[in-house]
């Protein structure tokens, strides 16, 4: 018999199977027990945490003739074993695949068939949110008014891609992330069960690294046992995933706050000649410092080393964004490196201690144009010097902005805006907007209106440096799209967040309305020299001319 993989073999089986979810597997348990079903579904949620296992579960539950006599299905009735078998009447659909207008219309033509075996015919949809326009269009009425016979079970890891009127239609559910505690249980139990000996400490590990994923975490354990064997250590965990040890992440972080260049550079050209992944080293760096940025606040011990390790952790965060985009991330990480351990002793008391010597007056003076008179005898041979204005983003217009986005969000204009994207390398060559355009299209607009628009990048520099030429990137969209249409751009993680909670927002019934503010998202800030002094002496010590 062939190998089977073990997240096919462990798949659950049964609502009893099911690890987390406990609300979603209640509602649906009581829903088939009380007889209200409804007529669609739409399962949203990360990818690998059972999705597609639930809707199979209930559609075998629907159907099961013993399901009142447990709250499950009994796996013993005709129904239950024809569920078992491929049925005829749960008709599974990868609209990733088959996404088109035709396969939808195929689906409408057969709809009104009744089930040859079961009680319910079950659709069940996987990542729905590929379905083209079309698509969803076709499917719309299908959806609304379905045979009494018929369900629908759609499933997709972006929620926020399905279009309003399809999941106005559904009964909507949130999958989360499985805990660290119910991933590590279920790991122990299969490698228990295939035989495999592994420690606690690398499951746990196995458990972190698969990000609340179940299925990653048990191809890991899978990955692990064709490579050890049957007996896997934390080194095997560590080889495998392309991962530095967790002593050499300790000897980085020493190395850094003792300034010891040496070791640091000969650890980064050990790193570098194993072929370690640069990515997942600075990874498990940021959790390293993390935890001890975590045990200095539990333990009420924060002083400028705490201070010092967050700033570490943010300059390892940009270091992130720029190795996506590095041919060269070796050299990267080292100059990195390097300005960390020059920097690291800069801490508040070092800056207090100095001010206190003696009294400091900071001066500032912001002038748009500066006159410069180069030689006395020729009064009439001036400079003219132009000093920048400091711009900064105003938090709150940015989240008012953003507010707004979501609030008018219009597929159909999004749909047309990404079409029309490629149309900005028309300007690539006009000397007024190359820059602009070039930054741009780096961009992906991934919420908007006539009104509003959302971009999202992975390179902090992208929006540094389009936030500086706000006024032309607004200027130019509006030449692109003739809307005058109010931006934001922001870190594609930045945005992941965001829709994370909107789409909690939208289970909870919370809907988002439009806020009217005119005051514009960029505008004047005060020198970062006066910011940092007033924000770590107060007003009251400094004084601004």
């Amino acid at each position: 018999m062939s190998y089977q993989a073990l997240y096919r073999k462990y798949r659950p089986k049964s609502f009893e199977d099911f690890i987390d979810q406990d609300n979603v597997k209640k509602i649906l348990q009581n829903s088939i027990k009380n007889n209200k079903l409804s007529h669609a579904y739409l399962f949203a949620g990360p990818r690998g945490i059972g999705k597609t296992s639930m809707a199979k579960i209930f559609a075998k539950a629907v159907n099961c003739m013993n399901f009142d006599n447990k709250d499950d299905v009994c796996d013993e009735c005709e129904n239950c074993e024809e569920c078992n078998n491929n049925p005829v009447d749960i008709i599974e659909i990868d609209a990733a695949s088959n996404n088109g207008v035709d396969q939808i219309r195929e689906l409408k033509n057969k709809i009104n068939i009744v089930p040859s075996v079961l009680k319910y015919k079950v659709y069940i949809i996987d990542e729905v949110h590929m379905l083209t326009n079309s698509a969803f269009n076709a499917l719309l009425k299908t959806l609304e008014e379905p045979p009494s016979y018929v369900i629908f079970i759609l499933a997709t890891t972006e929620f926020y891609e399905v279009p309003e009127t399809i999941v106005s239609r559904c009964q909507c559910f949130n999958f989360t992330r499985i805990s660290i505690d119910s991933l590590v249980k279920r790991l122990s139990f299969i490698a228990k069960e295939e035989k495999i000996k592994i420690d606690d400490d690398t499951l746990m590990d196995i458990a972190l690294f698969s990000n609340g994923g179940l299925r990653d975490a048990i191809g890991v354990l899978d990955k692990l046992n064709s490579f050890t064997n049957g007996k896997i250590t934390h080194e095997d965990f560590e080889t495998i995933n392309n991962l530095v040890s967790y002593k050499d992440v300790e000897t980085t972080y020493n190395s850094i706050k003792n300034k010891d260049v040496k070791t640091m550079l000969d650890l980064l050209e050990k790193i570098n000649n194993n072929g370690f992944n640069f990515n997942n080293y600075i990874e498990q760096l940021m959790k390293y410092i993390r935890d001890k940025i975590v045990d200095s606040y539990i333990n009420k011990s924060t002083d400028d080393s705490t201070t010092n390790d967050i700033n570490i952790i943010k300059e390892l965060d940009k270091l992130q964004e720029e190795l996506k985009h590095s041919l060269s991330p070796y050299i990267i990480v080292q100059i990195c490196f390097l300005k960390l351990i020059n920097e690291e002793n800069i801490s508040r008391e070092i800056i207090s201690q100095k001010v206190n010597e003696t009294p400091k007056i900071i001066s500032r003076e912001i002038k748009k144009e500066v006159v410069l008179e180069e030689d006395k005898d020729e009064p009439e041979k001036k400079v003219t010097k132009s000093t920048k204005e400091d711009l900064v983003v105003n938090d709150e217009v940015k989240k008012v902005l953003i507010n707004n986005a979501l609030a008018s969000a219009n597929k159909q204009y999004k749909d047309n805006l990404v079409k029309d994207w490629d149309k900005l390398k028309e300007y690539f060559d006009v000397k007024k907007y190359s820059k602009v355009a070039q930054l741009l299209n780096d961009t992906y607009p991934m919420v908007a209106s006539n009104e509003y628009l959302i971009l999202t990048t992975d390179v902090n520099a992208i929006i540094d440096n389009l936030y500086k030429k706000f006024a032309l990137c607004e200027e130019l969209i509006k030449k692109m799209t003739d809307d005058n249409i109010r931006i934001v751009i922001i870190l594609n993680n930045e945005f992941n967040q965001i829709k994370d909670k909107y789409i909690a927002d939208m289970k909870q019934g919370i809907k988002y309305e439009i806020i009217n503010d005119d005051r514009p998202l960029i505008e004047k800030s005060t020198p970062d020299l006066v910011s940092k002094a007033i924000s770590l002496f107060g007003e009251d010590l400094v004084d601004i001319e």
